[in-house]
């Protein structure tokens, strides 16, 4: 699962290429299933993975944030150490210490990234309206360099039997092609992302190693695409049909009907979504079964209701925790009004603002929380049950090989909120 800092964060993407790595490295187990492959499951309880979140939202909290590094070493530590493949189980060996100090290191390159932006806008005051392009373009240019490194740390602190994951490849040259297939992306209106995929994991995986035998990536863009393009329909007709509603609607005001508008327009939030969550099922069954390391192949059947199941409980607990959320503001705006009024204003009003600022974060760390549970643990637990490692024999002759990497990229791109 180390192997999941690939790219920035494509919605649930972080997830689904973890999986890929931490999957390939448990394919020397000679356990097999009823298609003659290496069963992987996960066994780690929701209970325990629900301690470490609520036991990292209440220490962040009072470490202004600083627990965080500890938080996600533990998150890591048991999603690695739960996942089996034929009965073995991984090993995370990161600490705590070493994102911490790669998020120092990235925050003495960023900060002075930030003050030559200030100093620039100060200068060039004329040229306002296009200040921000170059530091757009910089963050851009971090952002993908930070997702290898990050990648490459995590892979490095993966070990299967004594055995770690490593890569080879450059951050920059991953930059680069990166950047060449989102310009083919943009001028093709996204039809070339299939292919950017592919191309993106290929190399990915063409640099990457479990000891001494190497990774491949098997997957075509024009598979993807054929999954993919169905559900790309869907989406195009329902934003064709609302749009026709609202023009044909608006063609004529004096028999315009909201309601028919809004009839239309309500799909949108409906069905994109699903279409979304769909989507994102297709990618992690299509990625998972593109792996390959030395001859052994990994083999997922991830059905697409797993997804959406994972998504949708998500999405009702989002709701349940804004009531739980409403109350206690309710509450809260009730006992600072009377707090106002019985005692010496000034000092209550510090309190009153104290607690809000304290409130607001709670909540902002809450939702984090909620997703880390039901999207990534979630994804996690269903991909790892659905997976097969096949042609066990071939990766018998793996040996220890490379050497831990850095925690920069994994600093970087946490000071660049990339959601890793």
């Amino acid at each position: 699962m180390s192997l999941g800092a690939a790219g920035a964060s494509d919605g649930g993407k972080s997830v689904a290429m973890a999986m890929r790595g931490s999957l390939a490295a448990g394919m020397s187990s000679d356990t097999t299933g009823p298609t003659g492959g290496t069963p992987a499951s996960f066994s780690g309880s929701g209970s325990a993975f629900a301690g470490i979140l609520v036991r990292g939202v209440f220490l962040q909290l009072l470490t202004f944030g600083f627990y965080r590094f500890w938080l996600i070493t533990n998150i890591r530590r048991h999603l690695w150490g739960n996942t089996r493949i034929g009965g073995e189980s991984l090993e995370y060996t990161g600490t705590a210490k070493e994102l911490l100090i790669g998020f120092l290191i990235a925050l003495a390159i960023l900060v002075p990234v930030y003050i030559l932006y200030f100093l620039a806008g100060l200068v060039a005051e004329t040229m306002q309206a296009f200040a921000s392009i170059p530091l757009i373009l910089v963050l851009y240019c971090l952002g993908y360099y930070a997702a290898y490194r990050a990648r490459r740390y995590r892979a490095t602190r993966t070990l299967f039997r004594g055995v770690r994951f490593w890569m080879t490849g450059s951050g920059w040259s991953y930059l680069g092609r990166a950047a060449l297939w989102d310009i083919a992306t943009i001028l093709t209106l996204g039809f070339a992302y299939p292919w950017r995929k592919a191309a993106l994991e290929r190399y990915l995986m063409r640099n990457t190693l479990y000891g001494t035998l190497k990774g491949d990536f098997v997957g075509t863009g024009w598979s993807l695409f054929r999954k993919l393009a169905p559900l790309w329909l869907i989406a195009i007709l329902v934003v064709a049909y609302a749009a026709s509603g609202f023009i044909g609607e608006a063609s004529s005001v004096a028999t315009m009907r909201p309601e028919a508008i809004l009839g239309k327009v309500f799909l949108l939030p409906i069905v994109l979504p699903i279409v979304f969550a769909m989507s994102l099922a297709v990618v992690m069954r299509w990625r998972l079964n593109g792996i390959r390391i030395g001859n052994a192949a990994l083999v997922s059947t991830l059905p697409i209701l797993t997804v959406l199941g994972c998504s949708l409980l998500f999405v009702l607990s989002l709701f349940a925790f804004s009531a739980i959320v409403g109350i206690i503001a309710a509450i809260a705006v009730m006992t600072g009004g009377i707090m106002l009024r019985m005692q010496d204003i000034g000092g209550a009003s510090i309190l009153v603002v104290v607690a809000i600022g304290l409130f607001y974060i709670w909540t902002l760390l809450s939702i984090g929380a909620l997703k880390r549970y039901f999207i990534e643990r979630g994804l996690w637990r269903a991909a790892a049950g659905t997976a097969t490692v096949t042609n066990l024999a071939s990766i018998e002759e793996a040996s220890a090989a490379g050497k831990p990497a850095s925690g920069l990229g994994e600093g970087l791109a946490d000071a660049l909120d990339m959601g890793f």
